[in-house]
């Protein structure tokens, strides 16, 4: 589900310097999920779209523009896409180069990721999916963009509907392996719904990561279409107890979640309470409901920082922890 989100601000135009006032605003732009796109009108203001999916930026860089004319009413100009600053080129002519795929892990499209030895880390995302649709141009949820910011490279785990998750998971977990020898000092794996399962899935088989950041996670679909609730539940039991201390791990749930089977976050305090893994559980956080409560700016704007913080440094940081 893709989040649009429109601020307008003081700003210099795209070829001077931008000031203090604009450079924190365009800081605030850099939180924001990619597909993004950030334009600034002939008065200085400047308008973003955040969240489009696609396989290029090219709904945002439409959007983006779009919105800034009509508010404006005049002409725009680009001034960055994704975490490309354009200085006035054509934003198809500023194509970041693509690094080389890790195992089933692809360069996230039109990115400019460093590389193992200069990137502070790597933050992998993976998206929900649901049989008969393909989520692979998705847009990732706003937690990566904390991570982006501090120079880690983006990745992503692209994945078609199948019945084979385990087989899923491995792959992912050989590929975080692959990461590492590659250079990568840090590995994140960030999910939402089946994309949350397989991250920690891969956690549980070993995989050298260095946090996990699991939303709604899920892959036996809603709760309604189960023909045994106890199955999600057992194999959801299976994975949080096999994960072993190491990786710092956020596990975020919401309320009125059609594919919750429930009580899968006691199961995760149970677990983690007796393995030692260090983890913060956000269970049914107050404004939010729904499967799909983390898509869009608001969830990310009011818990980014803190769950970033304690994948980071360990730290225990409201809103995350009361």
């Amino acid at each position: 589900m893709a989040a649009a989100l429109a601020v307008a601000f003081a700003a210099y135009p795209a070829e001077a310097q931008l000031g203090p006032d604009a450079q924190r605003s365009y800081e605030a732009f850099q939180r924001l999920a990619p597909q993004r796109a950030f334009t600034l009108a002939a008065d200085g203001k400047g308008y973003w779209w955040t969240g489009a999916s696609g396989t290029d930026p090219g709904a945002a860089v439409a959007s983006a523009t779009k919105l800034c004319e009509e508010r404006s009413k005049g002409k725009c100009t680009l001034y960055a896409v994704n975490n490309v600053v354009l200085d006035g080129r054509d934003w198809m002519a500023a194509t970041p180069s693509t690094l080389p795929a890790i195992g089933r892990l692809k360069p996230a499209p039109y990115w400019m990721n460093k590389g193992p030895q200069a990137a502070a880390g790597l933050i992998v995302w993976s998206h929900g999916y649901m049989e008969g649709h393909d989520s692979t141009a998705s847009a990732p949820q706003g937690q990566v963009a904390y991570f982006t910011q501090q120079g880690y490279d983006l990745y992503r785990f692209d994945r078609q509907w199948i019945r084979d998750w385990p087989g899923d998971a491995t792959d992912l977990a050989m590929a975080v392996q692959q990461a590492k020898a590659m250079g990568y000092r840090r590995v994140i794996l960030a999910g939402q719904s089946a994309g949350a399962w397989v991250s920690l899935a891969a956690a549980a088989r070993g995989a050298p990561v260095d946090g996990v950041i699991s939303v709604s996670a899920a892959h036996h679909g809603q709760v309604k279409d189960m023909r045994d609730i106890s199955r999600a539940r057992s194999e959801w039991q299976q994975i949080v107890k096999a994960i072993r201390p190491g990786p710092r791990l956020v596990v975020v749930n919401f309320k009125d979640d059609t594919y919750d089977v429930g009580g899968r976050m006691d199961d995760a305090r149970t677990a983690f309470a007796a393995s030692g893994v260090d983890a913060v559980i956000l269970a049914d956080p107050a404004g939010f409901s729904g499967h799909g409560a983390a898509n869009g700016p608001a969830f990310p704007q009011k818990y980014g920082a803190c769950i970033n913080s304690f994948i980071e440094t360990g730290a225990r940081q409201a809103p995350c922890v009361p």
